[in-house]
């Protein structure tokens, strides 16, 4: 999902005349109509402006769209938290237990592999968040 805001040009607190400032200048600079070489990618800019302009206009749907910037905000602070605690547990554990200079049984190397790879896992999502 694009940040509206960045779309916009603006900050998060931006009055409606802000908002409604920087999609008439984008607007008239992105429109198809002037950018003839790049016609599809103007059409492209102008319909997120276009959009970015709708929901951010609109009371109502700004508060809703703000609602869930935080959300998303939350849970990715969340997820980076838990996955830092996740890594320090696990370099916690191996150097109590040396895991690099000890024979495992079998199933406690099935685990720690499981471990490493959920941990690797999220590592990726959350970069891919990023």
């Amino acid at each position: 999902m694009k940040n509206h805001y960045n779309t916009l040009g603006l900050e998060r607190d931006a009055k409606q005349e802000q908002i409604k400032e920087a999609y008439h200048k984008l607007a008239l600079e992105c429109h198809p109509d002037k950018n003839m070489n790049n016609r599809t990618q103007a059409i492209i800019q102008f319909q997120e402006i276009s959009e970015a302009y709708n929901t951010l206009s609109k009371q109502e749907s700004k508060k809703i769209y703000d609602y869930s910037l935080d959300r998303k905000e939350i849970i990715r602070n969340v997820t980076k938290k838990q996955q830092e605690q996740e890594m320090e547990l696990y370099n916690q554990l191996s150097k109590e237990f040396n895991l690099t200079g000890t024979y495992l049984t079998k199933d406690e190397q099935d685990t720690i592999n499981k471990f490493m790879n959920r941990m690797e896992k999220q590592s990726k999502r959350i970069r891919k968040r990023q």
